[in-house]
């Protein structure tokens, strides 16, 4: 009789469960069939070549500093977000979740007229740098897109550390700016290090608000996503394939790197 039972209520588990690697044989399959097609010596071909290393290192530098400073911004505005009550609390969340939510492309057409008032056309008219079809145009973008993305993540790490700790460092006289640095971002910092992996992954991977406001140069806008998808409009179906990997190499690095270092933090 409990034999019965057990096998009655265990359908619901294999299901899931098969459900579930069915999921994950689909992605393998595209995967596969994707370097497949491409073929081995092709692979190495295209793998050789310049022009797919500096489309590379192009994407992971700007990466890099957008998500950098992205992080500067978003850890604030998450711990702000996290343990601040204030006015209009909830609808300064909202204007926040903003760019998560609307199409980057929307994003890329807003910056349009953004960058024609202060401080850019200061920045410009003062330093001589110009924000719009060059790489500091890829930075606005990748940082506008990813900023409220970093922010959210901050505060799912902030969240995860109770207050209690930083009301007994405050009760032995420490001040709020000391207990924030010497408290709460040590006991948070597998999910900050975990979510800035996240937030360099989704830089990497931001296009529509390149093709929108940037465009595409040769070798100084066309990061790998972005690359893609000129190479597809031009019918170059092998860089596209081989480019289609090193993406996905790179996300399955990143996507490990922050399961490893967030450990039990659960952010993502």
């Amino acid at each position: 009789m409990i034999s019965a039972l057990k096998l009655r209520g265990a359908w619901w588990p294999a299901l899931c469960i098969l459900l579930a690697i069915s999921a994950v044989s689909l992605y393998v399959i595209l995967i596969a069939g994707n370097w497949l097609y491409l073929g081995w010596d092709d692979t190495l071909y295209f793998f050789k070549k310049p022009r797919m290393w500096q489309r590379f290192w192009l994407t992971v530098w700007t990466s890099t500093v957008s998500s950098t400073i992205a992080m500067l911004v978003g850890i604030p505005t998450g711990y702000a977000l996290s343990r601040f009550r204030f006015p209009c609390r909830h609808f300064f969340a909202s204007v926040i979740d903003l760019p998560i939510v609307v199409s980057p492309a929307i994003i890329g057409a807003f910056l349009f007229g953004i960058t024609t008032r202060f401080p850019f056309d200061w920045i410009s008219d003062y330093y001589g740098i110009y924000i719009g079809r060059n790489v500091y145009g890829v930075l606005l973008v990748q940082f506008t897109v990813t900023a409220a993305f970093c922010a959210r993540l901050m505060k799912a790490s902030f969240d995860m550390v109770p207050p209690r700790f930083e009301t007994v460092s405050r009760s032995l006289g420490a001040s709020n700016f000391r207990t924030f640095f010497k408290v709460v971002l040590p006991m948070a910092k597998n999910g900050i290090m975990a979510s800035m992996i996240v937030v360099w992954a989704r830089a990497a991977a931001e296009w529509e608000g390149l093709m929108l406001f940037v465009g595409a140069t040769e070798g100084e806008t066309d990061i790998m996503p972005f690359a893609i998808y000129l190479d597809w409009n031009g019918g170059m179906m092998g860089w596209v394939t081989s480019m289609t990997i090193v993406c996905i190499l790179m996300a399955i690095t990143a996507m490990s790197a922050m399961r490893i270092i967030g450990g039990k933090s659960h952010v993502w």
